[in-house]
């Protein structure tokens, strides 16, 4: 579900790896996208017109789609019973209590794929025993990555335009970065619910024209001790708002549900 540039390269790249998953249908707002990607695709996977179509031909969904897309899609897939891999984890983070008692009923996972980041496996080991003290997460990216963001105020569209050095779009908690920059701050949201603790998130969100990565570091302090973790990821050819290893994390988890080795929490 979505065939936009994490959709579209994680089917092809699946195709390509010949993993065991086959893209049986595929499913878009934009019917164009889908028919585009079928027809790149050896296994031609059927092109749905809705949401119950393609929960019809499938096992498993990925959505790949949007925050606002996430909730109706978790919620249908989950009520049938579909294992379901969620690109757009800020929609996770904002309906996590109903998603969480949907899943618990109907005994199907959600998997949230780390994305764009590195060091969530010593943030979930960070919070088993004792406290997490401190956590931040800031995210800069070139001016290109942040527009058509909903959250963007005049000021800030012009500076994304004009400005020749680094300058900050938001400060504040995650719940705020997911609604004003839905597109971006995906990694915020899975930080969070890595933590267990996403009312102790900081967030920062930065534009900098002086960069050519999506950089992200997480710093995480703690009864465990101290974890600083940078990431400087470069952007998707076919969408600077989307950096390439969240694609390649998508494939890494499809890769680990393959294996009967598992390496890492």
């Amino acid at each position: 579900m979505g065939c936009g540039a994490i959709g579209s390269l994680v089917a092809r790249l699946l195709e390509k790896k010949k993993s065991s998953f086959r893209v049986t249908a595929v499913l878009d707002a934009v019917p164009a996208s889908a028919l585009k990607l079928s027809k790149s695709l050896k296994s031609r996977p059927e092109v749905c017109s809705n949401l119950g179509q393609l929960l019809s031909k499938c096992d498993w969904v990925l959505e790949a789609a949007s925050v606002k897309a996430a909730l109706p899609a978790a919620e249908a897939a989950l009520k049938r019973r579909k294992p379901l891999v969620m690109m757009s984890t800020g929609g996770f983070l904002l309906n996590q209590k109903k998603l969480s008692a949907l899943a618990t009923k109907y005994r199907t996972k959600i998997y949230l794929p780390s994305g764009a980041l590195c060091g969530l496996d010593g943030l979930k080991a960070a919070r088993q025993i004792g406290k997490i003290r401190e956590l931040s997460i800031t995210s800069t990216k070139p001016p290109a990555g942040f527009k058509g963001a909903p959250g963007l105020t005049a000021a800030q569209k012009r500076l994304l335009d004009q400005s020749k050095s680094a300058f900050y779009l938001y400060k504040g908690d995650v719940w705020g970065a997911v609604q004003r920059f839905p597109a971006n701050v995906n990694v915020a949201a899975t930080t969070a619910l890595a933590s267990g603790t996403p009312q102790k998130l900081k967030v920062r969100v930065m534009a900098d024209p002086k960069l050519q990565s999506n950089q992200h570091e997480i710093h995480v302090s703690g009864d465990f001790g101290e974890l600083t973790a940078v990431t400087r990821n470069r952007p998707s050819k076919e969408n600077p708002k989307t950096s390439a290893l969240a694609i390649q994390a998508a494939l890494a988890l499809f890769e680990r549900l393959e294996s009967y080795v598992e390496v890492g929490n």
